[in-house]
């Protein structure tokens, strides 16, 4: 079994992507995203979007946010687009954004690119509220302005999942998901509250960086790292690791 743990609805999209190579996956969300009203810098009739020259996204929920209000603000979407990801870029192109670059699914590199590619500056981030890489704080270092708008931040979740918890306690091989450092922490925590006999060792997290495999390690559960950070290499590795332990 494998456990995608990523927030609605990209954890049902796994899943389903996963079912259709024939891997047994369930969803098990850790994280709930709330979005926040649209900031005044989306409205038309603000005379801000003029002031900037470019989007920074990191992450699908700011693509889908920015997507959303794209009726609200046309001359945003004028705005050259530098996107950490494939899924983030397609989802802000099918609603006619330009996309000035599309990542690897790693924010350093995204920042490391609109550095050299000498991108027009100021530019406007739109994030969650916890991120892992603060963009304007790297890119304001290297001179380049950015302003950062939070528009959705992640709750905890701590559902009950019997399927999932039975399958733990058997000690059948299992693999979970994991492509941030706080759903790693929220998942830790829901194994204590529902399954506190499994031993992280039973588990092997599937681990979208290096930074996370070592995390993963240094909690105890056996860990693997995907050779790049977004979401196809990830769910190749996962359908690997799925067709040794059960393929024969």
């Amino acid at each position: 079994m494998i456990i995608c743990l990523r927030p609605q609805p990209d954890c049902g999209s796994d899943v389903a992507e996963l079912t259709r190579r024939a891997v047994q996956a369930v969803a098990l969300p850790m994280l709930q995203v709330a979005y926040l009203p649209a900031p005044l810098v989306l409205s038309s009739s603000a005379g801000r979007q003029s002031f900037y020259k470019g989007i920074i996204i990191t992450s699908k929920q700011a693509s889908r946010y920015l997507a959303e209000h794209a009726d609200v603000s046309p001359e945003m979407r004028r705005l050259p687009v530098w996107s950490v990801g494939a899924g983030s870029s397609e989802i802000l192109r099918q609603v006619g954004f330009e996309i000035a670059y599309t990542g690897n699914g790693s924010a350093a590199d995204l920042a490391d690119q609109i550095c050299q590619q000498g991108a027009s500056e100021p530019l406007l981030w739109f994030s969650g509220r916890d991120v892992h890489l603060d963009m304007a704080a790297r890119l304001n270092g290297q001179g380049i302005t950015v302003n950062r708008q939070v528009v959705y931040h992640t709750d905890a979740l701590l559902t009950p999942y019997q399927a999932v918890q039975d399958h733990l306690m058997s000690a059948k091989p299992a693999a979970v998901i994991i492509f941030s450092a706080r759903t790693l922490t929220q998942f830790r925590l829901w194994l204590a509250e529902y399954v506190p006999a499994a031993k992280p060792a039973q588990l092997t997290v599937l681990a979208a960086s290096f930074g996370l495999a070592k995390q993963a390690r240094e909690a105890g559960f056996l860990a693997l790292q995907a050779d790049s950070p977004d979401r196809q290499a990830v769910l190749h590795l996962s359908v690997c690791w799925f067709q040794q332990k059960f393929v024969k």
